[in-house]
């Protein structure tokens, strides 16, 4: 089993526990063999992520994903609906939201690989029906993490071009993430734009303006 099916067994587990009314997601999610201990040296990936319309919401469980490059093991990006059990809603500009993550990370090469849309809505007659979306292409954009250095990724609002297909629009919003970053991890060191190659993920990731209309869907 990879890591992303374990991520995807782990958030079942997590929306059950979450319907029971019993945990509080974070924003950052980093598998044990890559999370740094307390002696080891460390590099930060930053950024954010969520809806760029609520109304539009590709999902309520929005993920963006990264892995040890040659390894299954992985972090994530992650935004949740607000309410009673959701991640942080650090970002709230009235129409859309966002959360802040910051991922401690072993120095070495990573790359940023996939993202997943994720949904459970409650039919009559059927219960509850999960959906999942992930991109049909994977893309690879790799990345150098030194230690005792700070990345930022960008910000990743999420939006639907029709009832079957959604993305991300890519921004720098580097003065604003940074500053809820640093509020969550004291000592944080400068940030650093990362700067990839994001034509080579579209059409799931686009900078500037949003291309066609966004529709109310989910996937």
């Amino acid at each position: 089993m990879n890591m992303f099916q374990l991520f995807k067994l782990g958030m079942a587990v997590v929306l059950a526990a979450t319907l029971s009314g019993c945990i509080t997601e974070s924003a950052s999610w980093v598998s044990e063999p890559l999370q740094p201990k307390a002696s080891e040296p460390v590099s930060y990936l930053v950024g954010s992520i969520g809806p760029q319309s609520l109304k539009q919401s590709a999902a309520d469980n929005q993920r963006i994903f990264f892995r040890k490059r040659g390894s299954e093991y992985g972090a994530a990006g992650v935004w949740k609906m607000a309410g009673a059990y959701s991640t942080p809603q650090d970002i709230q500009d009235g129409v859309g939201a966002a959360s802040v993550f910051v991922l401690p990370l072993k120095p070495g090469d990573y790359e940023f690989y996939d993202f997943q849309f994720f949904s459970a809505r409650y039919q009559p007659g059927l219960g509850t029906v999960f959906t999942s979306a992930e991109a049909r292409e994977k893309f690879n954009l790799p990345m150098r993490l030194e230690a005792g250095k700070a990345y930022y990724i960008g910000e990743f609002r999420s939006f639907c071009l029709t009832a079957g297909f959604c993305a991300f629009r890519w921004n720098d919003q580097n003065a604003r993430d940074a500053a809820v970053a640093q509020r969550m991890t004291p000592g944080l060191p400068t940030l650093q734009p990362l700067k990839l190659d994001l034509k080579n993920a579209e059409p799931y990731i686009f900078t500037g303006p949003t291309p066609g209309a966004a529709v109310d869907a989910k996937p």
